[in-house]
C-alpha cells in the first residue's frame, strides 16, 4: 500500500497559502491580464487582447476591494460594527419577521436532534409560552382561599381572593386583564360563582360591560377582558365566592394565563377538612411555609417564573 500523506500535506499547504495570499494572487493575475495583451508575446488578435484587458481591470478592482475588506476585518472594526448592528435593539425592533427569525435560530439549536417534531415544538413554545399577544406580566401574586364548609352532600363553599401587580410592556403601553369564570352547563348540578369584587388600583370595575359568553365541553365560560393603559404598574384585586359539588371531582386547579413571578398561597379550613396541594407543570415547585400553623396550608414560589398553563391544584376531603 502506498503512503500518500506527504503529498496530501503539500496540497494542504498550497491551499492554505492561496487562502492567505488570495488578495495578491488576484492582483498579480489582474496585472498580467492588463499588460500581457500589449506585448509582442501575445498570440491573440485585437478582440481577445481587449477582452483580456477588461478581465484584468475587473480583477484588479476586485482585488483592491478584497484587500481593503481584508484589512478592515483584520483590525476587527468590520466585525465589531456588524455585530452591533445585527444584535442591536433598533435593528431587531425594525424587523417584521421576528417569529420566523426565532424559528430559524431555534431550529439551528435542536432541529438536528428532533427533526420530526421541531416544527411542532417551535409553534408550541412561540404560541403558548412566549408573550406574543399579552403585553404584561404578573408579579407578587397573593392567593388566599378560605374554606367555609364541606357539607354532608359534599358541597364545598369557599371564598377566594387574588391580588397582584400587572407590569406593563413599556413599549406597547397597553394590555388586557383577562378574568375567566367557568361553571357547568348541567342544570342538575349545584354550582355557583359569585363575583364579590374586581378592582384595578382600588377602583371597582363593572365586568358586565366587558363579558363574553362561550359554551364548550359542557361548560359555560364567562370571559372578561379589561384594558389597562397609561402607566407601568397596576394593582389588581379579585374576590369571588364559589359553591360546587365535589362528588364528581374533588380537585380545584388554578392555572395562570400570563407569565407570573412570585406567588404566595394560603388556604384556611376547618379542622374536619383535609386539603392537599400539588404542582401543575412547574420546573421548580412551590415550597411549604408556615407548616406549624394548624388548619392552614401555605406555599410559596420564588426565584423562577410560572408560565401560561402552569400553576397548582388543591384536593379536598372530609376527615
Amino acid at each position: 500500500m502506498t503512503n500518500n500523506l506527504p503529498e496530501d500535506d503539500n496540497i494542504t499547504k498550497i491551499k492554505k497559502w492561496f487562502k492567505r495570499n488570495l488578495t495578491w494572487v488576484y492582483f498579480t493575475v489582474a496585472i498580467i491580464f492588463i499588460l500581457f495583451p500589449n506585448t509582442s508575446y501575445s498570440p491573440f488578435n485585437e478582440y481577445w487582447n481587449n477582452l483580456l484587458q477588461k478581465i484584468g481591470f475587473v480583477g484588479l478592482t476586485s482585488g483592491v476591494f478584497a484587500s481593503v475588506l481584508k484589512s478592515i476585518q483584520f483590525t476587527g472594526l468590520f466585525q465589531e460594527e456588524l455585530t452591533k448592528i445585527i444584535s442591536g435593539n433598533e435593528f431587531l425592533n425594525n424587523r417584521k419577521d421576528l417569529p420566523d427569525l426565532w424559528k430559524k435560530i431555534s431550529k439551528s439549536i435542536y432541529a438536528e436532534k428532533f427533526p420530526e417534531i421541531s416544527d411542532l415544538l417551535q409553534d408550541r413554545i412561540l404560541e403558548t409560552y412566549f408573550p406574543m399577544d399579552t403585553h404584561h406580566y404578573n408579579e407578587d401574586l397573593i392567593v388566599s382561599i378560605v374554606i367555609h364548609e364541606i357539607d354532608k352532600d359534599f358541597i364545598i363553599n369557599y371564598t377566594q381572593t387574588i391580588e397582584y401587580n400587572a407590569i406593563l410592556d413599556s413599549e406597547k403601553n397597553q394590555s388586557n386583564i383577562v378574568y375567566t369564570d367557568t361553571i357547568t352547563d348541567d342544570k342538575g348540578v349545584e354550582e355557583k360563582n359569585e363575583l364579590l369584587s374586581f378592582k384595578i388600583d382600588g377602583t371597582e370595575v363593572d365586568l358586565d360591560k366587558c363579558r363574553e359568553v362561550k359554551r364548550e365541553d359542557g361548560k359555560i365560560k364567562y370571559i372578561h377582558k379589561v384594558p389597562i393603559t397609561g402607566k407601568k404598574k397596576f394593582k389588581i384585586f379579585l374576590k369571588v365566592k364559589n359553591t360546587y359539588s365535589l362528588k364528581g371531582e374533588n380537585v380545584k386547579l388554578l392555572r395562570f394565563n400570563t407569565i407570573t413571578k412570585n406567588v404566595d398561597l394560603t388556604v384556611s379550613h376547618n379542622k374536619d377538612i383535609d386539603v392537599s396541594f400539588f404542582n401543575v407543570g412547574l420546573v421548580n415547585d412551590f415550597e411549604p411555609i408556615h407548616t406549624d400553623i394548624e388548619n392552614t396550608l401555605s406555599r410559596r414560589h420564588r426565584d423562577d417564573l410560572i408560565l401560561p398553563r402552569q400553576g397548582f391544584g388543591l384536593s379536598f376531603n372530609k376527615k
